[in-house]
């Protein structure tokens, strides 16, 4: 059966971390044939489970599916695996996908240059970035951010509009990625305003509890509190939502688009080297709340 016969689109994953599967999970449930690669064979025994079809490479993915999408931790990665013959571009003629959808948070120069080899292989592709964790998108929140030809995000827009409850299509190849690069930094700016302010608020005197109410339920709350707030005042740091190492590639992904762009970064600069001493501290796999703790360590050791 050719693969574009039956009447919901064929998604590919390559990536099946906890992003992909959580697309995955959803897509599945919705009626859709899901199929997808990962090097890790836990990842793709776990994506078996939910009801996907595991493939042996890229290039599969790409010959057996209408959209391609690609969740991995980074855009290096993702254009790792369009190289080489079992890489994604590397489908035989007459099986190209009719879309390429990068959802991974990545370099903007890294999203044109992928966007360029796609076109060279008469494939639309967008940079395609997810505002939210996959617990949001386990539940369908979250914001599409993307960049591409307009008419390529008009092929994809129906299937996130019940994947996410928001998009927003930010203008041409590069431009999703860019605004999601924007977005991660500002979290990162806030989670050290809000770990600073928590540990002044703790030494001065004010219960937690009590602490966190009057900032939630002040000018001052924001999603970051709600959602790291609790974790810093009760130090739980397990169970990570999102890893300080995640945040630690958001922040320098940040302060290189600041470079490029000649803007002047007083705030990024004041708040990574936290990022680079909770990776330092071996905290990188805790959930990112954790910078919280650098402000106590550093605490300690200015007591000695």
């Amino acid at each position: 059966m050719a693969k574009r016969a039956r009447n919901k689109p064929i998604i590919g994953f390559v990536g099946l971390g906890l992003m992909g599967r959580a697309f995955s999970k959803n897509l599945i449930a919705d009626g859709h044939r899901v199929l997808g690669s990962d090097p890790d064979r836990a990842a793709r025994a776990k994506f078996k489970r939910l009801g996907g079809e595991p493939v042996n490479s890229p290039r599969e993915v790409a010959e057996a599916a209408d959209f391609v999408l690609i969740s991995v931790p980074n855009s290096k990665i993702s254009i790792q695996a369009s190289r080489g013959k079992e890489g994604f571009l590397a489908f035989s003629k007459g099986k190209a996908p009719a879309l390429i959808c990068d959802t991974t948070t990545a370099d903007p120069a890294d999203s044109r240059r992928l966007a360029a080899m796609c076109r060279k292989k008469g494939v639309d592709y967008l940079d395609a970035c997810i505002s939210g964790h996959s617990e949001n998108v386990k539940n369908r929140i979250g914001l599409l951010i993307v960049g591409g030809p307009a008419r390529a995000y008009k092929k994809v827009s129906p299937i996130f509009a019940k994947l996410l409850d928001d998009q927003i299509y930010c203008g041409p190849s590069g431009a999703g990625a860019t605004m999601k690069v924007l977005i991660n930094y500002l979290t990162c700016l806030q989670r050290c305003a809000i770990a600073e302010t928590i540990r002044m608020g703790l030494r001065s005197g004010v219960k937690g509890d009590i602490l966190y109410e009057a900032l939630h339920r002040s000018a001052a709350d924001s999603r970051q509190l709600r959602n790291r707030g609790q974790r810093m005042i009760r130090g739980r740091f397990t169970k990570p939502v999102s890893t300080v190492a995640v945040l630690h590639k958001d922040i320098n992904l940040g302060m290189t688009l600041a470079r490029r762009s000649g803007s002047i970064t007083p705030l990024g600069s004041a708040s990574l080297p936290f990022y680079d001493e909770a990776l330092d501290s071996g905290y990188g796999d805790l959930d990112s709340a954790v910078v919280y703790k650098v402000f106590e360590d550093r605490e300690k050791k200015r007591k000695r």
